[in-house]
């Protein structure tokens, strides 16, 4: 802990001087008696010296949550010798609010007490961000040298885009035979019983039906339907964001890719993600736990930065955007560069849903309604020019008219879709 001096030192100082010159003008000593308590308080509080000592510990339980899931912090403080009444202080990030308790508090403690002090921290938008920073301030005596300290235990804490459940499964059109909850009218590999048959050369024993070939006196095989899955890939137009930090098209965009991966990975299916900037990355299609750990990280650090390069679709790798996978595109369609990428998948053949973000949804509240609500009429008839030769094509287009960007994508998909073929 480091010494410093308060803010009545300078008033004290003050005081003492012009009691001194107030005697050595009126030369008279009662200047002197007024001002002497302070000359007594300036040097108790410079001749004792007495440090306590203080261990403080910081704990920040989960690591890794979504937008709006509190964040627990536990602080403890254990002293050794009796402590004056200290402050103590959680430095938390401008993005950060305290949902419960109180991340400053003041306190004093008996030689050898220990207590503890909880709050909770909600985040209410993505990002990586560092707690554990404390301060503490310990009022001894006179409280004219407090004793500052700094305490460092930083932690980062992840905070993943919020997550939307799905209603109801949007099936894609083409499967792959592999581990899935798609079940095939053919028999295979799999777990749902289809039936049993005679025993042919070349059939596993591990599958003979013995309770069957018993009764018959014969051997007889259980079959299953052979179970696929899918390929899902999530192409995430970051060209450009429209709206305030704390609502702007990106970020819609980036939670609406969030719930479809988590969708289509608890069904089973393998999905990939694409970041389409004027430099495109990439996450190559994959199936499990991990696969959505590594999407959300992905999402996690996706931002606008401005490039005059265009990102070449064709340029993307066979295993990224595998045969016959469906693809999402969310996309502002403000920027003509996207028009260049949906022309590259109509002409090699893919599958793709438009999830159009609509700028309307983000847009701060203004003084006159009636003229945001010519702009986005405006905007909407525009975006239904453009995208009337995607639809005559057949292509699936979902424009949001809510604060979910997903809600127009059960009665486009599941009511006789129509999708472009390959040329």
């Amino acid at each position: 802990m480091q010494r410093r001096n308060g803010v009545q030192n300078s008033y004290f100082f003050s005081l003492l001087l012009l009691g001194v010159v107030l005697s050595a003008v009126s030369r008279r000593l009662e200047p002197l008696y007024v001002v002497l308590p302070l000359v007594i308080a300036l040097l108790y509080s410079r001749l004792t010296r007495v440090e306590p000592r203080v261990t403080v510990q910081c704990r920040v339980t989960p690591l890794r949550v979504f937008e709006g899931d509190p964040i627990s912090v536990q602080l403890t403080v254990r002293a050794e010798t009796a402590l004056p009444p200290t402050e103590l202080w959680h430095l938390l990030p401008p993005e950060a609010t305290c949902l419960a308790g109180h991340h400053r508090t003041i306190f004093t403690l008996q030689p050898g007490e220990e207590r503890t002090f909880r709050h909770a921290v909600v985040f209410p938008h993505r990002g990586k961000y560092r707690l554990g920073r404390l301060y503490s301030r310990v009022h001894p005596g006179t409280d004219l040298q407090p004793l500052l300290g700094a305490y460092r235990y930083d932690q980062e804490c992840h905070v993943y885009p919020h997550v939307t459940l799905l209603p109801r499964h949007l099936s894609p059109m083409h499967t792959h035979a592999s581990f899935g909850n798609y079940v095939s009218g053919a028999a295979g590999e799999g777990l749902e019983f289809a039936g049993i048959r005679p025993y042919n050369s070349g059939d596993r024993v591990r599958r003979v039906h013995w309770r069957t070939s018993l009764v018959r006196q014969q051997l007889y095989v259980a079959d299953y339907y052979s179970e696929r899955n899918a390929d899902v890939v999530i192409l995430l137009d970051t060209l450009v964001s429209l709206g305030s930090p704390q609502l702007n098209t990106l970020d819609v965009g980036v939670r609406a890719a969030a719930s479809l991966a988590a969708h289509y990975l608890y069904h089973k299916d393998r999905v990939g993600l694409i970041h389409y900037a004027g430099v495109c990355t990439w996450l190559s299609p994959a199936a499990g736990q991990l696969q959505l750990s590594r999407i959300l990280d992905a999402l996690l650090g996706v931002h606008t930065l401005f490039s005059y390069l265009t990102g070449d679709i064709a340029r993307i790798p066979p295993r990224v955007l595998p045969p016959g996978a469906l693809i999402f595109v969310i996309t502002t369609m403000l920027d003509p560069r996207i028009d260049v990428a949906l022309r590259d998948l109509l002409a090699r053949g893919f599958q793709f849903v438009l999830l159009i973000i609509s700028p309307a949804q983000v847009m701060p509240a203004s003084r006159q309604p009636t003229h945001v609500e010519a702009a986005a009429r405006l905007w909407r008839l525009e975006m239904d020019l453009r995208l009337h030769e995607l639809r005559r094509m057949g292509v699936p287009v979902v424009i949001q008219d809510s604060e979910d960007p997903l809600a127009g994508l059960y009665p486009i998909m599941s009511g006789g879709r129509l999708w472009p073929r390959a040329r």
